[in-house]
């Protein structure tokens, strides 16, 4: 008998080891609203590896979470989590609802074409990149001055999992 409760322990202590330190790697949230869609909808949950991007910058395509300061489309800050549209050193344009990277249209990954309001060009230092919805008509992205350009540093990490 002791022998099991033994056993019992040394698998709870593990699985509680393990789960802090998993908990220091990934974070897990679920998605609110209809930002990127159809990649993500409203009430996925999805995986963010927080260590994605602590020595090497994000990917044009990537899905990365960030903190967000700023009300969101249920009235609440928290965790946003936008497609990668430009990293560092790139160039970035709306003009007549077309976005522009590094002077080319980009319309990957986008849902559907929508309205978007012209924005002038931004050349983005080594550290920063510009992040959008997937569905153009959310505005809580780069567009909106309330998120803005983003440093990588305040980018809390890389959706792997969905």
């Amino acid at each position: 008998m002791k022998g099991k409760v033994f056993i019992y322990m040394g698998a709870a202590l593990a699985g509680a080891a393990a789960a802090f330190f998993l908990s220091g790697i990934f974070y897990i949230t679920t998605v609110t609203g209809a930002g990127m869609e159809p990649e993500l909808r409203d009430g996925t949950t999805v995986i963010i590896n927080k260590t994605a991007y602590m020595d090497s910058s994000p990917e044009i395509g990537d899905i990365a979470a960030f903190k967000n300061r700023v009300y969101g489309e249920n009235g609440e800050s928290g965790i946003l989590v936008r497609r990668v549209a430009a990293g560092p050193g790139d160039s970035v344009e709306i003009k007549d609802n077309i976005f522009y990277l590094n002077g080319k249209p980009y319309d990957k990954y986008m849902n559907e074409a929508v309205h978007m309001e012209d924005m002038d060009k931004v050349n983005l230092d080594e550290s920063s990149v510009f992040l959008l919805n997937d569905n153009r008509k959310a505005l809580l992205d780069s567009r909106d001055e309330a998120v803005g350009v983003l440093k990588v540093k305040d980018l809390l990490g890389k959706v792997c999992f969905k």
